[in-house]
């Protein structure tokens, strides 16, 4: 294969980077000067946007192709490109004429501008219009889809009425999206199949949803009656527990799956049976909890509750349970009746017995009773509780043991102070009221030595040097400082 020099017309062989006669550098790809796209060397039009290319390898090229090849000079060379470029000059404004409208002609005399600004706006134009197209088509594509998607649901739908082995969860499920039930984003707690009693009673699911942590938690209780072509669906019941979480499964429950929830009769009435915690948010071990027992009247659409409110406590397993005394509700109803039989059968309530429930009054009244003696302004009242005993053996000439309660502040009024013992060791000091409070000076402690309980204290003295002898209208007692032991002194 050969190719001509663009400079001299001389053949020199494909490939070649220099014309082996004239020396002169050949390009063998050039650029449109208007769409500036790359084309063969030689090109006398531009592939690409159709105008004639005005450079002097195409001049050269356009020179060879019309006459035999052969050598040229360089000014028969430029003679020829400048004929050639006023042909080119000429064409150009020709076809600028034609594209221009009929009000544009005072502007036909100016470059290809207008011709290039023409085709231009054409390409915009006709990008914007497959844009416009494609996005159409897309449109059209998606309303397609979600159509289909419809029958399906539908088709789905009737296939669940057809096949009535279906699981009654999934039925419920779907029949709560085809009935757009879901926004209100709760969860599907269970739902039971009520089997065809007799011709006049159509097949029906109950179901119930719940939302757990919200603002105002609930549940919702729905009826699915099937009607021989599809399924009608009913909300027969709204039951909000404000400030509570709502807990409904089995493993919290710790209750069998087989019976909660189930469909039961009572007193001939189809019902639902189901349970659920609903304890005070964020509330843990040691906190108030609850279990709610329901029955549901699938008739009557009524709503039976039976609650058990107490303490949350810990199992050995570490699953929690609310331990309580009993419902709140009486159960003096058919209804209740049946859900306190029911509650046996639950792992998260424990009733207390009654022994349990004695030992915790009597724990309760005790913590009260030391609450009350509880504080310096009570010492009196809490020493003679202490050491009741101790005074009545003390009157029967027996030598105690006192049990003296240490107070790091002041336990007497200074103010009603009648007698003041001191020695190195101990302060004693008596009121007015009758009693008679000791003082350690190493440990800093305020202690009780007589509350006045045989009587009040007429008089105080030291009996040795860390023995105080007490007199009081019942008879006079010697009192140990050291080790806190009393006797008789009569």
């Amino acid at each position: 294969m050969m190719m001509r020099c663009q400079h001299c017309g001389h053949e020199v062989p494909e490939g070649s980077v220099f014309c082996n006669r004239c020396g002169y550098r050949l390009n063998t790809e050039i650029t449109c000067e208007y769409c500036h796209q790359p084309m063969p060397a030689g090109s006398v039009f531009c592939p690409h946007c159709g105008k004639a290319a005005s450079n002097a390898m195409s001049i050269a090229s356009a020179h060879t192709a019309a006459e035999q090849p052969k050598a040229v000079t360089y000014n028969q060379q430029r003679q020829q490109q400048q004929r050639l470029a006023a042909q080119q000059q000429q064409r150009r404004a020709e076809n600028a004429w034609k594209s221009q409208p009929e009000e544009d002609d005072d502007d036909q005399d100016g470059n290809d501008d207008g011709g290039k600004s023409n085709f231009d706006r054409n390409l915009i134009i006709g990008i914007v219009a497959a844009v416009i197209l494609i996005a159409l088509l897309s449109l059209m594509r998606h309303c397609n889809s979600r159509e289909n998607d419809r029958l399906e649901a539908r088709a789905d739908s009737a296939a669940l009425v057809a096949d009535s082995s279906q699981d009654p969860m999934a039925i419920f499920n779907a029949e709560l999206s085809r009935n757009n039930l879901t926004d209100d984003k709760a969860y599907v707690g269970c739902a039971i199949r009520f089997a065809s009693t007799d011709p006049d009673t159509p097949e029906r699911i109950v179901g119930v949803t719940y939302k757990e942590d919200t603002d105002r938690p609930f549940v919702k209780i729905y009826t699915l009656t099937h009607d021989g072509a599809q399924w009608k669906t009913e909300l027969g019941q709204t039951k909000y527990f404000d400030g509570r979480t709502i807990i409904m499964d089995n493993s919290s429950l710790i209750a069998d799956a087989m019976n909660v929830p189930r469909a039961v009769t009572v007193d001939g009435k189809q019902c639902l049976y189901f349970a659920f915690l609903n304890h005070l948010k964020g509330a843990g071990e040691g906190n108030n909890g609850r279990v709610t027992l329901c029955l549901y009247d699938i008739d009557a659409k009524r709503l039976t509750t039976l609650t058990y409110d107490g303490q949350i406590r810990a199992r050995t397993d570490g699953r929690q349970y609310v331990y309580c005394r009993g419902p709140l509700e009486n159960t003096s109803s058919s209804e209740r009746t049946f859900l306190r039989q029911e509650a046996a059968s639950i792992g998260a309530i424990k009733v207390a017995t009654q022994e349990e429930i004695d030992a915790e009054e009597e724990a309760k009244a005790k913590e009260e009773e030391e609450k009350a003696l509880a504080g310096e302004e009570n010492a009196d009242a809490k020493w003679d509780h202490d050491n009741a005993d101790n005074m009545d053996k003390l009157k029967e000439g027996e030598e105690v043991h006192m049990k003296p309660t240490q107070y790091d502040k002041p336990i007497i009024n200074m103010k009603e102070i009648k007698d003041k013992l001191e020695n190195d060791r101990y302060l004693v000091f008596s009121d007015k009221k009758g009693s008679v409070v000791g003082f350690n000076k190493s440990s800093r402690k305020y202690f009780v030595i007589y509350a006045g309980k045989n009587g009040p204290a007429t008089g105080i003295s030291f009996n040795g040097d860390n023995s105080v002898l007490i007199k009081t209208s019942g008879g006079n007692i010697t009192y140990d400082l050291v080790h806190d032991r009393a006797k008789n002194a009569n």
